[in-house]
């Protein structure tokens, strides 16, 4: 196998006698496992009478085998060894895999085999999970993405297998006289789960021949065939099904604009990758672009190029654009600019750098990867399997050999009028029709042949151009000496004045020539409001778009930056290959300092942020109720509803006032973590004084609200949403925020994670959204349980949640000293985990300064305490923090889809509903 020069693993494929083909790695870092299996089959291979069939097969292959029967077994062994587990059905192929403390990698493996081998596919079972899956149809219901897809589904070839509803629900799944489901369950199961359609990866620090002897020994029991798959015959589309344009209704308020070009399978041609050199030119963001034309006339905010659905015989190649509400009063001229630089791409040759700069970064990109953590490594590799030849399992994604000009045409060929299929996406739009299962409003109509002829003939603009060489690209990127001999393990501090302290870190732990810069800038003008809040928002969001052309080419030769809000004032982070950071750092601080904003730019980007926040209402109850946790804990965190009244009025002059002072009191900390020697340290630091000196003082250092609740009882927040599913969140803020109470929400959410599962979903059904999660808020510690259901309402849900809560000692009673151990280690084993690459590093390192762990030690602190906890200690943490006998602090957020109901509301505790409210108790 072709491996990264700068990957320390080691990897062996084999093939086992029943023709499943592995590939294990030796991880010789890692404390964890991990294992992913993949067969070729999806909800292609379903009957067309079952629908949704393979994607309950996944499900039910979870829920006991022949030799562990319990079928709650393996989640529960997994989660209590510090691991996670999941699977996904798509269109030809079914993946699962789990990760898991090393130590444990062979009981583990020999779980999971099983499913393979002797899955028992109980009845009980059966009935349940159609109802989950049904759950879990029903919560997509209103996601975009799945509606479009709907709409696409039935706008293509009927006989082609895509055309199938691939979720399935209660109907599809449904039992009929004398053919019950699970007959076909089992048949699909006979048919499908053959070790020769199956490839399985297995990762860990044990070496690869004791790795192989696990392959063999769990999963050579797995049924063999001499059957292979059919290839598909029938097109993805007709005549009839191109030249069209297709008017879509999303929930959303989101324009968008798709024009999609069908070709044949492209992943043949992956050595050379025309298909993406394609997605390049079309892509570019830069001057001469298609998209810094549609920018000028405001008509679009972002494009890009080259994704679609994908497979056997089918390649969809789209555009996607996102209009304004100029753009969508356009769209007959923006398709024509992009057939007009289409029609340049069929008129003018490509010139050898262009295949160049794609091909050196993607030579450094792969030769300096980032090391990924066992679970994405194995998922990865397990579908790359399936895709390319042994030799570029590593490789083939990256691959770019060399320019195949004849396979560029021939794929350029593709891009032509008679091809094309435009989906236009708007609330605007005024249907005729709806689709089957997503309901989704959308109109069909033919494009006329003498404007499709009039596309292919209108002749390139004037200003396009293909890209010019980029100044940013580096062919051999180098590592710098290393000036820290005694291998320095944490960032010092290299300079610090009023206002400014900088931290700085050479590393060449990853032996990779890249770099990471974190620059916090604390502004308490920023945060002095919930309009301040707002204003700062846009002024991030204002000044990306007023950069992105501008420093387009430094993305694509492997350098990103970025600028955010958060709770003190602004961030900007550079990071990628190290050598010319220094370069995009100052110009980007240049223009940070002077915004040059338009009139006209600010009103677009102002209505799309009031979009954005307006969209939110349109979220599912269960990320509206966790958003309104969040706001209500955390002052300078509004929720969108504020957000929105606090932007609406707001004219331009106002905010180039406020953009005007946003950087005249400020405090700075900076991080310089990477390949760069003490004096580039010095020369990025000088660059960050020179920028922003004049205003940087220790006084302008904000420290974040945050509402404590200690002492309060239960609190009720109601939440009226009538379009939505039912949803109940329980949260247990803790007001000691001591790595012994940390350890212990960590624990007690890693162990009645599982069974809440278990119990609310699995065996009662509530909805497929359900969970208990640690979450920290502001660095306090907290415990969440939550359930989204479509059936049941939020106080049955609450309910249902206080009688588990109550349970839960007696849950810990009926542990045995081994698993408790087993549980702590586990989580130990999760903290334990090193940092896969720099940018994990980097991530780790920044969030120490920003939460003030200057001595980087508060995980050695969190890990000690939680190697002390008692069974007892724990006991008596969830009878006095969680049971409500003894009157906890804890927030009941509750979702109503009709304003009555709230009447219903729990009558202990007090009824809040702003976040003043709750500030003021």
């Amino acid at each position: 196998m072709k491996q990264s020069i700068n990957d320390p693993k080691s990897y062996r494929a084999i093939s086992l006698a029943n023709g499943l083909r592995v590939v294990v790695c030796h991880n010789p870092t890692s404390k964890m496992s991990a294992a992913a299996l993949a067969v070729n089959v999806g909800h292609f291979s379903d009957p067309e009478d079952k629908q949704g069939l393979a994607h309950f097969v996944e499900h039910m292959l979870f829920l006991g085998t022949t030799k562990y029967p319990d079928g709650s077994e393996y989640q529960k062994y997994i989660a209590s060894h510090g691991g996670s587990n999941n699977a996904w059905t798509a269109t030809e192929h079914t993946c699962f895999f789990f990760e898991i403390n090393a130590d444990v990698l062979a009981p583990a493996l020999d779980r999971f085999a099983q499913f393979f081998i002797s899955p028992v596919l109980a009845q009980e079972f059966v009935e349940k999970e159609r109802k989950n899956v049904d759950a879990e149809f029903k919560l997509k219901l209103k996601d975009d993405i799945r509606r479009v897809y709907d709409v696409h589904k039935e706008t293509i070839n009927q006989s082609h297998p895509f055309a199938k509803f691939s979720v399935g629900n209660i109907d599809t799944l449904a039992d009929k006289p004398n053919d019950p489901i699970r007959d076909h369950v089992v048949a699909f199961v006979d048919e499908h789960y053959c070790a020769p359609f199956m490839t399985l990866a297995i990762e860990g620090p044990q070496s690869l021949d004791e790795l192989a002897q696990y392959a063999d020994e769990y999963f050579s029991d797995i049924k063999t065939t001499t059957k292979s798959k059919e290839p598909l015959s029938e097109p993805l589309y007709l005549d009839e099904n191109k030249g069209i344009k297709i008017d879509i209704q999303p929930v959303r308020d989101d324009t968008q604009l798709v024009l999609s070009f069908p070709m044949e399978n492209t992943l043949p041609f992956y050595e050379s990758k025309p298909d993406a050199l394609l997605a390049y030119l079309l892509g570019y963001e830069g001057e001469g672009s298609v998209l810094s034309y549609l920018r000028e006339k405001q008509w679009a905010l972002s494009l890009s190029a080259g994704a679609g659905v994908s497979g056997e015989n089918f390649k969809d190649f789209n555009i996607n654009i996102s209009l304004t509400d100029k753009g969508e009063e356009n769209i007959r001229a923006i398709v024509g600019a992009v057939f007009s630089y289409i029609n340049l791409l069929h008129k003018t040759p490509i010139e050898a750098h262009h295949f160049a700069d794609k091909q050196a970064i993607a030579n450094i990109s792969f030769n300096y990867k980032e090391r990924l953590k066992p679970l994405a490594s194995v998922s990865q590799i397990v579908m790359n399997m399936h895709y390319y030849p042994e030799q570029d399992y590593l490789y083939g994604d990256y691959a770019m050999e060399y320019f195949d000009k004849d396979a560029y045409n021939h794929l350029l060929g593709y891009l032509s009028a008679d091809n094309v299929r435009i989906a236009h996406i708007s609330k605007s739009v005024v249907a005729d029709q709806q689709s089957k299962w997503y309901e989704v409003p959308f109109k069909v109509t033919k494009i006329e042949q003498q404007d499709l002829k009039l596309l292919s003939e209108i002749a390139p603009l004037d200003r396009f151009h293909l890209p010019s060489k980029n100044p940013y690209t580096i062919v051999s990127p180098e590592l710098v000496e290393n000036t820290h001999p005694d291998k320095v393990l944490l960032p010092k501090i290299s300079q610090q004045s009023d206002g400014l302290t900088v931290w700085f870190k050479q590393d060449q732990t990853f032996k990779t020539p890249k770099g990471f810069i974190y620059i916090g800038i604390d502004s308490p003008l920023c945060v002095e409001s919930p309009k301040n809040i707002a204003l700062t928002r846009l002024f991030v969001d204002l000044f990306l778009y007023s950069v992105a052309e501008e420093f387009y080419d430094a993305e694509l030769a492997g350098m990103s930056y970025g600028v955010f809000s958060h709770q003190a004032g602004i961030s900007l982070q550079v990071s990628g290959f190290s050598e010319k950071q220094h370069i995009l750092l100052e110009k980007l601080l240049i223009r940070l300092k002077q915004p040059q904003f338009q009139a006209e730019s600010f009103e677009l980007i102002k209505h799309q942020m009031l979009i954005t926040w307006a969209n939110a209402r349109r979220s599912k109850s269960m990320s509206q109720l966790f958003s309104l946790l969040s706001s209500y804990l955390q002052p300078a965190n509004p929720h969108a509803d504020e957000l929105y009244e606090a932007l609406l009025e707001t004219p331009f002059e106002a905010f180039v006032a406020f953009s005007a002072k946003l950087l005249d009191a400020i405090s700075v900390q900076a991080l310089i973590h990477g390949n760069w020697q003490q004096q580039d340290a010095n020369k990025i630091s000088d660059i960050i004084k020179h920028q922003l000196g004049d205003a940087m003082a220790d006084d302008n250092e904000v420290d974040p609200k945050h509402v404590l609740l200690a002492g309060k009882g239960q609190i009720n927040i109601p939440l009226l949403l009538p379009e939505h599913d039912n949803g109940t969140i329980v949260y247990y803020p803790m007001a000691d925020k001591s790595p012994l109470y940390t350890a212990l929400c960590m624990l007690v959410s890693q162990l009645l994670a599982p069974l809440f599962f278990e119990e609310m979903r699995t065996e009662k059904q509530l909805g497929y959204l359900v969970g208990v999660g640690f979450v920290p808020i502001h660095q306090y510690p907290g415990i969440a349980f939550y359930i989204q259901s479509p059936h049941t309402n939020a106080e049955s849900l609450l309910a249902e949640m206080n009688t588990f809560i109550f349970n839960a000692k007696s849950i810990l009673a009926q542990l045995s000293e081994q698993e408790w151990q087993n549980l702590k280690n586990g989580l130990a084993g999760q903290l334990l985990e090193k940092a896969t690459s720099m940018r994990i590093q980097s991530q780790r390192f920044w969030a120490a300064i920003c939460n003030k762990d200057l001595q980087f030690n508060q995980k050695a602190l969190l890990i000690d305490a939680l190697q002390h906890i008692s069974i007892e200690q724990t006991a008596s943490f969830i009878d006095q923090h969680l049971i409500a006998d003894h009157q906890p602090d804890r927030l009941a957020l509750l979702s109503y889809k009709i304003a009555e109901e709230m009447n219903e509301m729990p009558k202990s505790g007090r009824i809040v509903k702003t976040a003043e409210e709750l500030k003021a108790l």
